[in-house]
């Protein structure tokens, strides 16, 4: 194929149409939840964490070169920070479900920006996949399925037909896309160089990395799961080595369909262990939502009909169906 014909291929796939939908919308869904676990979770020590008792950390905040919009929680008001505390909470919750989800990205980005300028120390390890990756995520449809958008525009569509877009669709499409590739590299990166960094440690080629990282106390959200798998040396070296090997080669196994199935499924339950393990739920939901990135639309066609097909499915769509308006008739 000529380089013409490839520029061409490209420009097409980029134009064209909208992909991954269905991965956006699973991934708005899980960046909601993972939100919502750092933010309610905090409500008693949210002065202490962010607001007027947390001066203790003013020091290390003010080094920042660069305008974080922290004053929008004065730390020096309770009541403006109580409000636009909460207000950020009612913000995460309309995300999660997808209502004017474009607006209140723009919305959700800069107030999470601004919170976390305020203390630096409150990290946990997805704050800043959610800062980089959010201002990606602007330009990305994350309503078009599985969201209360959707819900309304397939209304809308059915009253009075389709409306004109603002913007031209090759547009819209250009930018969703870029915004799949940006986010689909960050992870890429985030894997690749977890993995090298692993490489230049003898317990991960060892495999015994992950026995000492589930014995950190800090970390140990039931203690009785650790203590299980302690017991097993083989389960702990297999998972050391499969999590290794699944993130150094992350690009590579990419390529081929059988590898890339096996690597989402190793990271996804590695997320989920480091989750329930080690009590980085925030971390974890963020990391699962970039990869379903990687799952194509017609793999979540495929699944939701089999799960149509099932007797669960079936009832449920049963249940959907008694419940529905009955239709006008003229």
């Amino acid at each position: 194929m000529k380089l013409s014909e490839r520029f061409d291929s490209w420009l097409g796939w980029l134009t064209s149409a909208s992909h991954n939908l269905r991965s956006f919308a699973v991934l708005r869904v899980l960046y909601g939840l993972g939100l919502l676990i750092t933010l309610v979770p905090s409500i008693p020590e949210r002065s202490l964490l962010w607001g007027a008792a947390s001066f203790w950390v003013d020091p290390e905040a003010k080094r920042r070169g660069f305008f974080t919009f922290d004053t929008l929680f004065p730390k020096d008001n309770p009541l403006v920070f109580d409000i636009v505390f909460f207000l950020l909470i009612v913000l995460v919750v309309l995300f999660t479900i997808g209502y004017r989800t474009r607006l209140v990205t723009v919305l959700v980005l800069v107030l999470v920006f601004a919170l976390q300028a305020n203390n630096p120390y409150v990290l946990n390890g997805g704050d800043t996949i959610y800062r980089i990756t959010l201002l990606f995520l602007i330009f990305a449809n994350l309503g078009a399925h599985y969201s209360v958008d959707a819900w309304l525009a397939m209304r809308r569509a059915s009253r009075r037909g389709i409306r004109r877009r603002l913007v031209p669709a090759y547009l819209a499409n250009a930018a969703h896309n870029a915004a799949l590739v940006l986010c689909c590299f960050q992870i890429i990166i985030i894997y690749v160089v977890s993995g090298i960094w692993k490489l230049s440690g003898d317990e991960w080629l060892g495999g015994t990395a992950l026995f000492y990282s589930l014995r950190i106390d800090a970390f140990m959200l039931y203690p009785a799961f650790n203590e299980l798998l302690w017991q097993s040396s083989l389960v702990i070296y297999i998972a050391t080595f499969v999590a290794l090997w699944v993130q150094t080669l992350f690009p590579i196994a990419l390529l081929w369909r059988p590898s890339r199935i096996f690597v989402l499924v190793s990271l996804v339950l590695m997320h989920a262990g480091i989750g329930i393990l080690l009590g980085l739920w925030p971390f974890s939901l963020v990391m699962i939502a970039l990869d379903m990135l990687f799952i194509r639309d017609s793999t979540w066609v495929s699944v939701t009909g089999w799960l149509r097909s099932t007797k669960l499915g079936a009832l449920i769509e049963e249940k959907v169906a008694e419940r529905a308006p009955a239709p006008e008739v003229n």
